[in-house]
């Protein structure tokens, strides 16, 4: 059966690379020929499900097909598959990624169908993704990918998921599929070869949680965090990478924590978005070390909550992100104000929009929102008197520090040309002079300070 495994494989791999793919590539180009064996070789799992099930040489065929992919990168053997310009490791990623899974699978059964279902969404969603984006004239919606490919890559993941669950009989239903196909979508964006790890892996991830985990909370937390994907990306408020972190956010502070969790994190994510909405100063969306900085630590302890079920590692999660929320608060809405910021620090007006700068719109806004979300946790967790005050000093002190970390140590420069002092080291397309502060403490390294520390204040007081 080994051997028989062996030799279907090979000559249905040559079959596709040697003859079908050079005949394709006459009639159309070398992208379509590329794209179609991609989405041929889903039979390769099939294959080594009937010859090399539960064996070695399930690991062995990607291993064989990695080191062959690696030599023809080089040397142009797959004259079917490789392109002639600007080409990428995609091919070598591809093999990595098939041979991981199957390594896993290999040791962990458990991860064996997943694996199958990894394999068909790579080969069927991001291999139609790319045939049909590049054969379509669509708007591009990330780089160099197009909506055509994006709903493409959604719709042949699902039905692949779908099918794939049918004819294994595996217990995944069609809403579950549809969520696979959807994720697949949104990490197929990464481009570049990097979609073929992407692509594997969440659909690994994704197709083995639901069989071995199926609850209701699992379903909610990824249908609420894909549609947050959507909603931030599309609309452009934060850039990719920024909103697929977003995405693990939110799932993470509903499936480690609880409604009562992800309904502050929203509310604070909505109420920042909406004076976005407001602000003509804010061109920009937020970016991906913007996000990381602003909801990592809390994510990091929503996680551990959600394994010690520890009420303390909550309570410090909320703080976080809510120290990180009111010092947007207090920036966003105090650039809406008519008055200069007040630097306390110094005792000087500064231009709006310069670090350490204060407004009472924005100083005002920031406490009544630390009270709201202190008072909020005080009647949902039951917490005491004490605690209501100590938490609303530590969200509120977020600002405070941030504002004397921007006024004394963070680096500012003053422009040449039109004399204003900035935070950046190039204004009106000239290099500008540093004047004051440290070279590497920018504005998103005074905010991560900020929230290090009310995070260590947290830690002191609650564990």
């Amino acid at each position: 059966m080994i051997f028989k495994g062996y030799l279907i494989i090979f000559s249905y791999i040559f079959l596709l690379i040697f003859l079908i793919g050079p005949f394709i590539k006459k009639f159309t180009n070398i992208e379509t020929s590329r794209k179609i064996i991609h989405i041929f070789l889903f039979a390769v799992w099939i294959f080594i499900d009937i010859f090399m099930k539960n064996t070695i040489h399930q690991i062995i065929i990607p291993i064989i097909f990695l080191i062959l992919n690696i030599m023809s990168y080089k040397f142009k053997i797959y004259k079917s598959i490789e392109r002639e310009t600007e080409n990428h490791f995609g091919t070598i990623y591809f093999a990595i990624a098939i041979t991981i899974i199957m390594l896993i699978s290999y040791i962990f059964p458990k991860f064996y169908y997943p694996s199958g279902i990894a394999t068909f969404c790579l080969t069927f969603g991001d291999g139609f993704a790319a045939l049909i984006g590049y054969n379509t004239n669509t708007f591009k919606i990330y780089q160099n990918k197009t909506i055509s490919g994006f709903i493409s890559c959604f719709i042949f993941s699902f039905i692949s998921s779908l099918l794939f669950s049918y004819f294994y009989n595996i217990p995944l239903n069609f809403m579950m599929c549809l969520l696979i196909g959807l994720a697949t979508a949104i990490v197929e964006l990464a481009g570049r070869g990097l979609d073929n790890f992407s692509v594997v892996l969440i659909s690994f991830i994704m197709s083995y949680m639901f069989l071995n985990y199926p609850t209701p909370i699992l379903l909610i937390s990824i249908i609420l965090a894909e549609i947050i994907f959507i909603i931030v990306f599309f609309s452009k408020s934060i850039d990719y990478y920024g909103s697929i972190l977003s995405m693990f956010i939110v799932f993470s502070y509903l499936f480690f924590g609880n409604y009562f969790t992800l309904s502050i994190l929203l509310s604070e994510y909505f109420f920042i978005f909406l004076i976005s909405l407001f602000n003509k100063k804010e061109k920009h969306g937020r970016k991906f070390l913007q996000i990381l900085i602003n909801g990592g630590l809390g994510t990091l302890f929503i996680i551990l909550y959600g394994i010690f079920k520890n009420i303390n590692l909550l309570i410090i999660s909320i703080i976080q992100i809510s120290g990180c929320f009111i010092d947007s608060v207090s920036s966003d809405v105090g650039t809406l104000s008519k008055k200069q910021p007040y630097d306390i620090f110094k005792r000087k007006r500064i231009d709006s929009g310069l670090s350490g700068g204060m407004s009472i719109l924005g100083t005002l806004s920031s406490f009544i929102c630390s009270i709201l979300i202190s008072l909020s946790m005080y009647l949902v967790l039951n917490l005491k008197v004490l605690d209501l005050v100590i938490i609303t000093i530590i969200i509120f002190g977020q600002t405070i520090i941030d504002s004397l970390l921007g006024s004394c140590v963070q680096v500012k420069y003053k422009c040449k040309e039109c004399g204003k002092i900035v935070e950046k080291n190039k204004c009106c397309n000239k290099v500008t002079s540093k004047i004051s502060g440290v070279s590497w403490i920018n504005n998103n390294m005074v905010n991560l300070l900020s929230s290090i520390v009310i995070t260590l204040i947290s830690i002191a007081i609650y564990l």
